[in-house]
C-alpha cells in the first residue's frame, strides 16, 4: 500500500484517540478535584467533632474537679 493511503486511513484513528485522551485527562482532573473536595469536607466536620468532644470532656471534668472541692470535708487546720 501506498504510504498516503495509510496516512490517510490512520489519521482519523488518531484524532479519536487524541479526543479520547484529552476527555479522560478532563474527566480524570474533575473526578481529582471532587474527591478533594469530599476529602477536605470529611476531614472538617471530624476536626469539629473532635474539638467538640474535646471541649466537653473538658468541661465535664472542671465539674467533676469543682464538685469534688465543694464536698471535701474540711481538715482540722481549716476549722481552727
Amino acid at each position: 500500500m501506498n504510504h498516503h493511503v495509510i496516512e490517510s486511513m490512520l489519521r482519523p484513528l488518531s484524532r479519536l484517540a487524541q479526543g479520547w485522551a484529552q476527555g479522560w485527562a478532563e474527566n480524570s482532573q474533575q473526578k481529582a478535584c471532587r474527591n478533594a473536595m469530599v476529602a477536605s469536607t470529611a476531614l472538617a466536620a471530624s476536626r469539629q467533632e473532635r474539638e467538640e468532644v474535646q471541649l466537653f470532656v473538658e468541661d465535664v471534668l472542671a465539674r467533676r474537679a469543682d464538685a469534688a472541692a465543694a464536698s471535701t470535708p474540711p481538715t482540722a487546720a481549716q476549722l481552727g
